[in-house]
């Protein structure tokens, strides 16, 4: 089940965090903990946009989504469960022209952490930090989940970096002939040859490595 924090949900955590002093000129900072998430390309190593992509918390009570597919998104808040030690969240592709739409192929993303209740101010009140111990990720279109920060506090820094694995927009695909493109993968079958549309059916970990989102120019 997906599920997001709606926006009244984040409104009220900012005003539980700041006991009614947060309007004044002493909070700068902001109000509430919550971990910046960058988007990366694995090939690249540079930041990517990300069109069709939905992300939800997995086991929440609401089945709504933290951002929808049709959004073009770099970088994502995600609220993590102050009363558990983890939370996790599911990310589902929706590139259907490309073939990768298919549940089968969705990655879960686990963070596990401590968490602790800060008294910032008078003026900012308080909230809670978190420490992530670890981070367990599937890769079926994943290649990767790194920590630059392992404390969140209220300042406001990406400390969470996702790299998936991608293909320029201008790249051929791998089993497409460059001379006619139009034949390319049918009838030539090789190991590895599979398009995006039959990989993601199965879902299965060396077919998964062969996916790859291509992104937007």
């Amino acid at each position: 089940m997906l599920w997001t924090l709606p926006l009244a949900v984040v409104a009220a955590i900012a005003g539980s965090a700041c006991f009614g002093g947060c309007n004044t000129q002493g909070c700068t900072d902001n109000h509430s903990a919550l971990p910046l998430m960058g988007f990366y390309s694995s090939t690249t190593e540079s930041s990517i946009v990300l069109d069709s992509l939905a992300i939800g918390g997995v086991g929440a009570p609401d089945d709504s989504l933290l951002i929808q597919s049709g959004q073009s998104v770099k970088s994502l808040y995600l609220p993590f469960r102050y009363d558990e030690s983890t939370t996790s969240f599911r990310f589902h592709y929706d590139y259907k022209e490309q073939g990768l739409d298919d549940p089968a192929i969705d990655d879960i993303v686990t963070f596990s952490y401590t968490s602790e209740p800060y008294f910032a101010s008078e003026e900012c009140g308080a909230y809670y930090i978190y420490r992530i111990t670890s981070v367990d990720y599937t890769t079926h279109l994943i290649e990767r989940v790194e920590i630059v920060d392992s404390i969140i506090n209220n300042i406001d820094m990406e400390r969470i970096k996702v790299f998936f694995r991608t293909i320029d927009p201008g790249t051929p695909d791998d089993d497409d002939d460059p001379e006619n493109p139009d034949e390319g993968g049918e009838g030539d079958s090789t190991e590895g040859e599979d398009s995006a549309g039959s990989d993601a059916g199965t879902a299965g970990d060396s077919d998964s490595d062969n996916l790859k989102i291509r992104t937007m120019r």
